[in-house]
């Protein structure tokens, strides 16, 4: 993607950030020489409809508001064919997530400073009619000169003033989530707020209200648990931002501030007492059903007051009130206490009848994605075990199975790559690692395979290249003493066997052939075999010496990394070796020498003989004549210049 120029307007510079479902580049536009963030859906999700339409949901949300404290959305695109992108300012920065990781806890001042500023984007928001959902240190970004922008409209939902929300499954993050989201019922302005107080009870703490070993452990507690006062925690804290506090994280959303300009100016005020802050207008009373609205024709004669009529309506309703307070108390009296029964772990069906035969009520509190099968019960309210009276009303949470993600292909991409999404998708991996003439690192298969729907407990087998498979090879121990040649054939585990005597022209004691042959790969190879020279043979004392270069041309069919072997013999019983790693069309050079008046050298490659073996000799008086050649030799071994040396008897 880097170096691409999408809209025929955005160059992509490089990449600086990677999310669940996209990545996020620096980019300049070319039109107005700017440096901008573009954000762009990964390809492996470009075909879920799902998907795309909460990603265009983002930039739909976003794009309609315009607030200092809102990540500005500049344009969105697609570029054929499934490249779908938003183009957002840059911020220089960091999130509150990495801030609070290196800093757990921040002073009062910051923590409402931050605060504030959130507050503030989200009465922009909710005044749009946008509850955004998923407010979490992840989604604050904190730019180098302390402005607060808050980003990340994915799961945004336009309301009316009289439509919110409903979902069975948790949309957001379980540890900031509102209790309303987590009984996955209505959600409102109120909602973020909640998540807010969540956002500051970490900041001012170091720590979250409500925490859990699983996610519908931390939900539960969001339901059923009140939050601990800050002060508990960090008894140095003022009443004030307690209450703050407090009143975010209260259970019911009517008991929560209102607005979030209301708890906005509460922060302010704890800031600077002394700002002169304008007044939060307060919240609309709800207009009486149609059809009773009051009337604004009233006459003078509607407006007087009979003093006598009133009493007895006054009576007549206490006398009621009176009656229906004591039916109701001896009703209650007369109403047997039941203990709630414990139904977590039963199905849905089973659970209600284990109540109803305790006279209980039973209501769906909302569903959650958890490790227990779907339409199982994960938690009620009251606790198993409260004494309540029959006819109460007990409220269930119940599994709606694993979380299921769409496994993207992950074949022929890099597993530093693909160790990236997966965690993005917190997915669970594992790794094996074969031979392969693939790139090292390169995903060569999945299981499960590409595009399937698996729950998020689902362990992904990976299997990766390690490249080629390099075999050791053995070393070249010609020329080496036998405890040379010991210490280094150890190095690959290997044992030294007895040296084996042979006539040769090399020195004595030193190592003239071997087996396994020099450059071969060890493979099922415990002990090497060597032989080591004994000096010429007794006959070679009455015999001249001779000595010439044999050339020999490589064929140029013959393979890469050919061994090449030349074994020099006399008619004295000497023996001389030769190896070297060709390849085809190589100009090979071989040193002879031989005691007596000829000689012959037998050519090899990869071990197996390339023609006769070429006649050499020597004739009387010292003049070395050229090497003979056999018929099909021809066109490998050409003229060469040799020395006759006598040797005295």
């Amino acid at each position: 993607m880097v170096g691409k120029i999408l809209g025929s307007r955005y160059e992509v510079l490089d990449r600086i950030g990677t999310g669940g479902m996209s990545l996020v580049y620096r980019a300049r536009d070319l039109t107005l020489n700017r440096i901008v963030a573009v954000k762009i859906l990964k390809q492996q999700w470009a075909e879920d409809r799902d998907v795309v339409s909460r990603f265009d949901q983002e930039a739909r949300s976003a794009a309609s508001l315009t607030n200092l404290h809102v990540v500005q959305v500049f344009d969105v695109g697609r570029e054929e064919p499934d490249v779908h992108y938003i183009v957002m300012e840059l911020i220089i920065g960091q999130t509150l997530r990495t801030k609070l990781d290196a800093n757990p806890v921040l002073s009062v001042r910051e923590a409402l400073s931050i605060g504030e500023q959130v507050a503030d984007a989200l009465d922009a928001a909710h005044a749009k009619k946008l509850v955004h959902r998923d407010i979490k240190p992840q989604n604050i970004l904190i730019a180098e000169d302390k402005t607060v922008k808050v980003t990340d409209f994915g799961i945004a939902y336009a309301t009316t003033s009289g439509t919110l929300v409903n979902t069975r499954s948790f949309l957001g993050t379980v540890q900031y989530l509102s209790p309303e989201q987590a009984r996955g019922k209505l959600v409102s302005a109120q909602s973020d707020l909640y998540s807010l107080g969540v956002v500051l009870f970490e900041m001012l703490t170091g720590r979250l209200p409500f925490e859990g070993d699983s996610a519908i452990g931390v939900a539960l507690k969001h339901l059923q648990d009140q939050a601990p006062d800050v002060r508990t925690i960090r008894p140095t804290l003022s009443e004030g931002v307690s209450r703050v506090v407090a009143r975010a994280l209260a259970k019911d959303p009517a008991e929560r501030y209102q607005s979030a300009a209301a708890m906005r100016s509460d922060m302010l005020r704890i800031l600077d007492p002394d700002a002169d802050l304008p007044p939060v207008a307060p919240a609309v009373e709800p207009l009486p059903p149609r059809g009773e609205l009051p009337s604004r024709t009233k006459t003078k004669e509607e407006h007087k007051v009979n003093p006598k009529r009133v009493w007895l309506i006054v009576g007549g309703v206490a006398v009621v009130v009176i009656g229906l307070g004591i039916f109701a108390f001896y009703h209650w009296l007369e109403t047997p206490t039941v203990a709630v029964p414990n139904v977590r772990g039963s199905k849905l069906a089973a659970a209600r009848r284990q109540l109803k035969a305790k006279g209980l009520l039973v209501q769906l509190a909302g569903y959650s994605h958890s490790d227990q099968p779907e339409g199982q019960v994960l938690g009620e309210t009251p606790q198993p075990g409260t004494p309540v009276k029959a006819g109460q009303t007990v409220e269930l949470v119940i599994s709606s199975g694993p979380v299921k993600v769409t496994l993207p292909n992950f074949k022929g991409q890099t597993l530093v790559v693909v160790e990236e999404d997966l965690r993005a998708l917190d997915l669970k991996w594992r790794v094996k690692r074969i031979a392969s003439a693939k790139p090292t690192g390169l995903v060569l298969s999945q299981v499960p395979l590409a595009h399937h729907q698996i729950p998020r407990t689902t362990t992904v087998a990976l299997t990766v290249s390690k490249g080629p498979t390099i075999p050791t090879l053995m070393p070249n121990l010609i020329g080496m003493t036998p405890s040379e040649a010991a210490t280094a054939v150890a190095k690959d585990n290997l044992d030294m066997g007895t040296p084996v005597a042979t006539y040769s022209l090399e020195p004595d004691g030193t190592i003239v052939d071997q087996s396994p042959k020099p450059y071969q790969p060890i493979r099922g190879v415990s002990q090497v075999t060597v032989d080591e020279s004994d000096g010429p043979s007794p006959e070679s004392a009455h015999l001249s010496k001779s000595e010439t270069p044999v050339p020999f041309t490589i064929p140029k069919s013959a393979a890469k990394h050919t061994l090449f072997e030349a074994v020099v013999t006399d008619t004295a019983g000497n023996k001389e070796f030769f190896y070297q790693l060709v390849d085809p069309g190589m100009q090979v050079s071989v040193p002879a020498a031989w005691y007596g008046a000829s000689a012959q050298v037998t050519f090899y490659l990869n071990g197996s003989q390339d023609g006769p073996p070429l006649p050499l000799t020597a004739p009387p008086g010292g003049n070395f004549p050229n090497p003979g050649v056999s018929s099909n030799q021809t066109s490998n071994a050409t003229n060469g210049v040799g020395n006759q040396v006598g040797n005295a008897p």
